[in-house]
């Protein structure tokens, strides 16, 4: 048998295995082309889409968490006005920089803001927990000498955490109300 004999059912198998990768490299959860099934439950065309209006999500207790809260007010509601809410969302959390690289005179030229966020789930009807969690989110950003542009720099950072957490937080209210049938 010569070389390139033997090499053949080695190079055979290869491409075997490397089909079959790409074949289920398109598999998931279910099925590809299933009819009026989305993967974003609260899409306009969603499983959730009922429930417009009907999620209530608590007072805020600081500005960190009232970013969050309108966050995922708008996420759960799409701007519709709650009334009459089905569910309840409490939050709290905090939010807190932290500073990573210092220059040498001493002032942070890079900083991390981190947040966490806390979630309750409560069915309304009969008080019951469905969900409960923490979330968290770190943001990078810069500072320079200007004043201004550092306390910009912040409250960006802030913003984009809160945003980050409100959306982690409404996959797992939508997880959990799919999970209870809704």
């Amino acid at each position: 048998m010569s070389f390139f004999d033997a090499g053949r059912p080695r190079a055979l198998a290869a491409l075997c295995l490397l089909a079959g990768g790409l074949a289920l490299s398109g598999c998931t959860g279910r099925p590809l082309y299933a009819g009026g099934l989305t993967t974003d439950v609260m899409a306009p065309d969603g499983q959730l889409v009922s429930l417009r209006g009907r999620i209530a999500v608590s007072e805020a207790g600081n500005r960190t968490i009232q970013i969050v809260r309108n966050a995922l007010l708008f996420r759960l509601n799409q701007g519709t006005r709650v009334s009459e809410p089905l569910y309840t969302v409490a939050l709290s959390g905090s939010g807190s920089e932290i500073g990573i690289a210092v220059e040498p005179g001493g002032q942070a030229a890079a900083s991390l803001y981190y947040m966490s966020a806390s979630y309750t789930l409560t069915r309304n009807s009969d008080g019951t927990v469905l969900a409960t969690g923490t979330r968290t989110e770190t943001v990078p950003f810069d500072r320079t000498g200007q004043l201004y542009q550092s306390q910009r720099a912040v409250i960006d950072a802030r913003d984009r955490a809160g945003k980050a957490v409100a959306g982690q937080i409404e996959l797992e209210i939508a997880r959990a109300l799919t999970k209870a049938g809704v």
